[in-house]
């Protein structure tokens, strides 16, 4: 089982790969390997509200003024 937050995006190339690498790596020979994942809802995750910002936009760092 994996957790993880795009687990919906995940390609079934990439599920093959992976079942692959334990299979190999744990020594599973003939033995079927299920990956299956897991997205759970952020808990740290925040509606953000954004203000409008009064007066003059702020300049990009790295930027020089004109004059």
């Amino acid at each position: 089982m994996i957790h993880g937050n795009q687990t919906a995006s995940v390609p079934e190339a990439y599920t093959r790969y992976l079942a692959n690498v334990f299979r190999k790596t744990y020594d599973l020979f003939a033995t079927p390997v299920f990956i299956e994942y897991r997205t759970d809802a952020n808990p740290y995750e925040r509606e953000r509200r954004v203000k409008p910002r009064a007066g003059r936009p702020r300049r990009r760092a790295g930027t020089k003024r004109r004059r």
